[in-house]
């Protein structure tokens, strides 16, 4: 079906989207507007076959008010935003072929579980593009998500397809199923998708700073420059371990996350419960 909706450059448009697909986020919507929670969206597939042009597509849907402010392609940058965010934002990391190695993918999934700790009261939707649903860490993937896009085409230009996994009224999760039976060999096969659906190649951003802003980001994280000043990320960090302490992750586990010894996350816990950011 065609939905009307307003880009973010001002252009009415006339947005397809399948009908299960319509009716799925029709729920996260509801969900998120009229009950205190948020959602998280997943959408992945090969480089080219239109993840990010979908996901954007969802957004706007979800969010009138989308647009490229609200997409982010290094985990500083999208933590930041996350924690900026007003309730029925749709915020989105785009992975920008980042993902290339294990350290990366590490890193990412570290910024996961510390955004996963922000967003519960939050009542935002958040979709992250990647690479591949077994990059991700199991609890992420399997407890955290609440759908799967998977783009997909038989060949380089065959664009437009995808398939979804979620838990469905049946209560099989094949999100899970997925994860659990695919991971060993990176395969989509089993067990078959909730549905398959279709979408355009309508690129609801300016899809030319969309190009400028995901390079700038890519040399940022390769090169490990800093976007904001250090002070500023050392308060992001020190109330990101607040809040994963308080979901009763153990002071050695977030040393985990944030490459540092369980002695300097119980210093810092310590400091930030005497100031102002205890009250976060």
């Amino acid at each position: 079906m065609k939905i009307p909706v307003v880009l973010p450059r001002g252009e009415k448009k006339m947005l397809y989207f399948d009908g299960y697909t319509h009716t799925l986020l029709s729920f996260f919507k509801n969900a998120v507007h009229n009950h205190n929670t948020s959602v998280v969206l997943l959408f992945d597939g090969r480089s080219g076959m239109g993840k990010t042009t979908l996901s954007n597509q969802v957004g706007i849907f979800l969010d009138p008010n989308f647009d490229l402010n609200k997409m982010f392609y290094t985990p500083d940058t999208f933590l930041e935003g996350l924690n900026n965010a007003k309730k029925g934002d749709y915020i989105c990391f785009d992975e920008a072929m980042i993902l290339s190695n294990r350290a990366a993918i590490s890193k990412v999934n570290k910024m996961i579980v510390i955004a996963m700790s922000m967003i519960r009261s939050k009542q935002i939707f958040v979709g992250f593009c990647i690479n591949s649903l077994f990059d991700l860490d199991k609890n992420i993937a399997i407890f955290r998500s609440e759908v799967l896009f998977h783009v997909y085409g038989d060949t380089l230009i065959d664009r437009g397809r995808y398939a979804t996994f979620f838990k469905g009224k049946d209560t099989e999760n094949k999100l899970k199923k997925l994860y659990l039976l695919g991971k060993k060999y990176y395969d989509y096969g089993k067990p078959f998708a909730n549905y398959v659906g279709s979408f355009t190649k309508e690129f609801v951003v300016d899809e030319k700073e969309y190009e400028r802003q995901k390079q700038e980001g890519v040399n940022i994280f390769l090169k490990g420059i800093e976007t904001k000043s250090s002070k500023r990320k050392d308060e992001r960090i020190t109330i990101a371990m607040f809040r994963l302490s308080k979901e009763g992750y153990s002071h050695e586990k977030i040393g985990w996350f944030f490459d540092c010894s369980r002695q300097t996350v119980s210093h810092r816990l310590v400091i930030l419960e005497k100031s102002q950011f205890a009250a976060c």
